[in-house]
């Protein structure tokens, strides 16, 4: 029985976006523990993925426009907003400098992730926007000559990726993380209807591979080792990474789907929606949030704040920390995640 009714609305993606927002929050800080292989084999690619079959073909123009207002604006204002307590920290220490000052800025500029060379990020999430930024403007480049077209990106990016791999070659700005997502994008794009089909599939088949697909997670994550899409470490091997993401992906859309098959509880969807419109701000506050709030407990409890229970508790506090502020901005300031009034 399919369940994408409502306005035809797919309501098992808003699990998955709404899920998948809280395992980025446990995969980061440390909260994880032993867990952040299997969370970072699948997480990123699964946002990609979605953002595919999500993917509405624009001229190339026209997806500048919409994007540049839609992801970059927000990109620019979200880390504005981070550096102001980390602004604060450095004047209160006396330790601000026009170096570090450039440096922060400068990494955000170039859309890194990650410190290096002395550039150290505002928010290190936010490389997410900025790569699905190009990655949406090289699929409008290419969108007007079809199917074709977009296979022909997947190619490219696979080539590009192979070569950089293989030369260990880092291109600072984050094309190298955009050429690793686009195979997702393109997939989720071009199979949208199909990995729908498969995943709203009700039969003791689809039920047998779905099993067989966990099995396969849970054995082969650990023989590819630590995989982290933001500074392109695949883990042993490149054909891995793809093979687990796919499959860990499929079985996670399954889950969503029979959660909310099990919910029936359309009236649950406003709630979900909140946090699915405010992507971008978990993105771009979480670690802010994280290291807060691990304080905050760790002083009050006395325990270990990473790891295990204690850090998953950690993430659910964080992630229902930023609900009132999505509010907010949904209503208020809706030009943070990428919206007008």
């Amino acid at each position: 029985m399919s369940i994408l009714q409502n306005n035809s609305r797919i309501y098992w993606l808003d699990y998955a976006k709404v899920i998948g927002i809280l395992l980025m929050i446990y995969g980061h800080g440390g909260l994880c523990g032993d867990l952040r292989n299997y969370i970072y084999s699948f997480h990123m690619p699964m946002f990609f993925f979605i953002s595919g079959m999500f993917y509405k073909p624009l001229s190339l123009k026209d997806t500048i426009r919409k994007n540049w207002m839609g992801l970059l604006v927000p990109y620019l204002l979200l880390n504005m907003l981070c550096y102001i307590p980390q602004l604060l920290s450095l004047l209160w220490h006396g330790a601000l400098t026009i170096d570090k000052v450039c440096y922060s800025w400068g990494a955000v500029l170039l859309g890194l992730g990650y410190n290096i060379n002395g550039f150290v990020p505002i928010s290190t999430p936010c490389w997410f926007i900025y790569v699905l930024f190009i990655a949406k403007v090289l699929m409008a480049m290419v969108i007007q000559k079809g199917r074709l077209g977009v296979v022909l990106l997947i190619g490219i990016s696979l080539f590009a990726t192979v070569v950089l791999q293989y030369m260990g070659i880092d291109l600072l700005i984050p094309l190298d993380s955009v050429f690793l997502a686009i195979p997702f994008i393109c997939i989720g794009y071009l199979c949208k209807e199909k990995i729908i089909h498969y995943v709203q599939k009700d039969n003791l088949l689809t039920d047998s591979i779905t099993l067989l697909f966990l099995l396969l997670w849970f054995v082969l994550v650990p023989f590819n080792g630590t995989i982290d899409m933001n500074t392109c470490n695949v883990g042993t091997s490149l054909f891995l990474f793809y093979v687990i993401a796919a499959i860990a992906t499929f079985v996670y859309f399954r889950i969503c789907y029979r959660m909310y098959g099990f919910s029936k509880k359309v009236k649950f969807i406003g709630g979900l929606n909140i946090v699915s419109k405010s992507t971008l701000l978990y993105v771009a506050f979480n670690l802010t949030a994280i290291s807060y709030t691990k304080s905050i407990i760790a002083h009050i409890s006395h325990l270990p704040a990473e790891g295990g229970l204690m850090g998953f508790i950690i993430a659910i506090v964080v992630f229902f920390e930023h609900i009132p502020i999505c509010m907010f901005v949904i209503k208020n300031c809706p030009v943070l995640i990428g919206k007008r009034k």
